[in-house]
């Protein structure tokens, strides 16, 4: 059984969430006997980082030029290697001209495309409209060609029962599988360094993130010794952001790292008490899982991705306020005995929810779903 998946980028090359879900997913159907898997991107690693993968890996067009501003231009690309490739199921996640690309192929060639949401993004026009540039034109053939690519997907992942209703909402169609963001958990909860409470932020630096919020609650602390901040996440190039980058240095309690691995992030959070999130919205961000797995209790300014909410299970905060949020670090400093016991109700959530056994829940129905569509042929 031949499957492809596609992201913009390999994690292996340039690190974000759908990239990561997406590299464990292709190596849970490596895995498989019988199943040989291709992950296609458009920047894919090279060197020492591409050796020994379980999985074979194409690039599909480029990023010179003008090319940089839209995945489009790889449409011709991408459809000539499905073509070679010639899958027998798709698995594409992130709503963009890719979609539309694997969603005709998959119907001409009549085979399942799986398309996953990766992010509220996905489901609404909101990332359009918050800041307008240069690039909105590219982004509104993005969005317009994958919204097709939708609605004529053969099978919808979400990422959380919330974002199957907003699916049903936007799109009229029924998520086919919830599947929770996964990741490899640690068995046990480390034991937190001495010394003043940290407080993690990590992100790579984009408006939606809100970074100068994080920098805003580390100045309102600026008279504690007792807690320290560090912010950590891929710099931004859009000169708008030269001056936080310019005031970040000068917060006292402050500290930026740039942008860290996979492996830094996740030996950070074992050093944190408090993982904080300032975005306006998310998808299901992976930071959480890593906290909780670590035991940095979550503090979320806006961001709850579960129905249920963090605070009804016990598992962190949405604060709701700049306000809020302070009083929430505050306790949080203030008392161990909180931090414990939401950390600890955290760590059993996560490994309850978001296991590794949810990326082989999914490479089931990629691989029940080929199969069924070849019996039927």
């Amino acid at each position: 059984m031949r499957v492809c998946v596609i992201t913009e980028n390999h994690a292996l090359a340039v690190m974000g969430g759908a990239e990561y879900q997406t590299q464990l997913l292709a190596e849970e159907l490596s895995a498989r006997p019988d199943v040989s898997v291709t992950y296609l991107a458009r920047r894919i690693p090279t060197g020492a980082a591409a050796e020994g993968l379980p999985y074979g890996v194409r690039r599909i067009g480029n990023d010179t030029g003008i090319r940089r501003r839209a995945v489009f231009f790889d449409a011709a690309d991408l459809n000539r290697v499905l073509g070679e490739l010639k899958p027998d199921v798709i698995y594409q996640q992130a709503k963009q001209s890719y979609t539309a690309v694997c969603a005709k192929y998959a119907l001409r060639a009549r085979i399942p495309f799986f398309f996953h949401v990766a992010h509220d993004f996905d489901l609404n026009y909101r990332w359009i409209t918050s800041r307008l540039s240069p690039n909105t034109p590219f982004d509104i053939v993005e969005c317009v060609a994958g919204d097709w690519g939708i609605r004529h997907a053969s099978h919808l992942i979400v990422q959380s029962e919330r974002q199957g209703k907003l699916l049903q909402k936007r799109f009229g169609r029924r998520a086919d599988l919830v599947v929770r963001n996964f990741q490899p958990l640690p068995q046990s909860l480390p034991a937190k360094p001495s010394g003043p409470m940290q407080v993690f932020w990590v992100a790579n630096l984009k408006d939606f993130k809100r970074p100068a919020l994080f920098v805003d609650l580390a100045e309102s602390f600026a008279d504690r010794n007792d807690i320290a901040f560090i912010m950590a996440g891929r710099p931004p190039t859009q000169r708008r952001f030269a001056a936080l980058m310019a005031r970040i240095p000068g917060v006292a309690n402050l500290k930026y790292l740039g942008e860290l691995s996979l492996e830094a992030v996740n030996e950070m959070m074992n050093r944190a008490a408090v993982h904080v999130n300032t975005s306006s919205f998310e998808g299901f961000p992976n930071t959480f899982l890593q906290a909780w797995a670590r035991g940095a209790v979550v503090a979320s300014l806006s961001v709850d991705p579960d129905a249920e909410g963090m605070e009804a299970l016990g598992t962190g905060y949405c604060a709701g306020s700049m306000e809020r949020l302070h009083a929430i670090i505050d306790l949080l400093s203030r008392s161990p005995e909180t931090r414990r016991g939401v950390a600890e109700r955290a760590f059993l959530f996560v490994h309850e929810r978001h296991g590794l056994a949810q990326g082989a829940r999914l490479a089931d129905a990629l691989v029940k779903a080929a199969v069924e569509t070849k019996l039927v042929r």
